[in-house]
């Protein structure tokens, strides 16, 4: 492996780890809410050398990624998160989660210590897309921001301009509390 730092050219990152990322998911046409009712994933990270806490960083890390894909909109306000509280920052519970179903591709790394590679990165990175694939293939639809809201799925489903989750105001998106006002 070289790696220059005058020119920065050359190998950076000796090991690559990836992964494939399918979800299932179910959109109430109703409510016009997606779910995810099933994710796998299968995970290369070189060897796995705790199998047990290496399939809790990827099930924390898919779960992580449920939120990001369709729960957790930052509301901003003049600066300032607007909806800075449990109480009006949506994020899943447990009950929100999917069984989550990981498999390991084992190919040890020589530039590893013991032939592994990096595992927390990806288990963030590939959920939100594979969510919002598989509801692309439920709907016919291709959503192409995060969070995937009911409303914003409401909007692409009954083609209302302009009704979608970013248009909002941070005002009448729920209450803000404060420590002044709790």
């Amino acid at each position: 492996m070289f790696w220059d730092d005058e020119t920065y050219s050359g190998e950076a990152y000796p090991a690559y780890a990836w992964a494939v990322y399918v979800a299932e998911v179910a959109v109430d046409t109703t409510t016009y809410s997606a779910s995810v009712t099933n994710f796998y994933a299968l995970q290369e990270v070189g060897k796995v050398l705790h199998p047990i806490l290496a399939a809790g960083q990827i099930e924390g890390g898919v779960a992580q990624g449920v939120g990001y894909a369709l729960y957790e909109k930052c509301i901003w306000n003049n600066g300032r998160l607007a909806n800075n509280q449990m109480t009006n920052y949506i994020m899943p519970t447990s009950a929100d989660v999917p069984p989550i179903h990981v498999t390991f591709e084992e190919i040890p790394s020589p530039h590893g210590a013991f032939g592994a590679k990096g595992i927390g990165e990806l288990p963030m990175d590939g959920p939100a897309p594979a969510i919002l694939n598989a509801i692309e293939h439920a709907t016919g639809i291709a959503f192409t921001e995060i969070p995937l809201l009911p409303e914003d799925i409401f909007e692409r489903m009954t083609s209302a301009p302009g009704a979608g989750s970013e248009s909002l105001d941070p005002a009448i998106a729920g209450p803000v509390f404060s420590e002044a006002t709790a």
